[in-house]
C-alpha cells in the first residue's frame, strides 16, 4: 500500500518525464526561447546574461536534430535551479546569509543579543 506521500512523489516524476518529454519534441528554435527565458528570469544575472551564453544557445539552435535535446536538457537545469533556489529561501530562513548573518540569526533565535564586531 503506497503513501500519500509516494504517490506525490511519482506523479511528481511523471510530471518532470513528460515535461522533458514535451520539450525535446518542440523545435530547436522555441526550446532556445525556453532556455533565454531561464536564463533571464534568473534572479542573480546582472542585467543581461553573459553575451557568450546567448551566443552558445544560438549555435546549438542551429544544429537542430542533436541540439534540441541538449537544450531542453538546459532548460530543464536552469529551471529546477531556479526552483530549488527560491524553495530554499522559503524554507531555509538562513539560506543565503554570510556566516556572521548566520550567527547573528542563531543568536536572536535563542533569545541572545550579538554585538557588533568593532573593526
Amino acid at each position: 500500500m503506497s503513501t500519500l506521500a509516494q504517490k506525490a512523489s511519482a506523479a511528481a516524476l511523471f510530471s518532470l518525464a513528460s515535461l522533458e518529454t514535451a520539450a525535446t519534441r518542440l523545435p530547436a528554435p522555441q526550446v532556445a526561447k525556453k532556455v533565454l527565458h531561464e536564463l533571464y528570469s534568473t534572479p542573480n544575472h546582472k542585467d543581461t546574461p553573459s553575451g557568450s551564453l546567448v551566443d552558445m544557445v544560438h549555435l546549438y539552435e542551429k544544429d537542430v536534430p542533436h541540439n534540441t535535446k541538449v537544450l531542453a536538457d538546459v532548460e530543464l537545469l536552469l529551471r529546477s535551479k531556479r526552483i530549488h533556489t527560491s524553495l530554499m529561501e522559503m524554507y531555509n530562513p538562513l539560506y543565503g546569509m554570510t556566516e556572521q548573518e548566520r550567527i547573528r540569526a542563531t543568536a536572536r533565535t535563542v533569545g541572545l543579543d550579538v554585538p557588533h564586531a568593532q573593526r
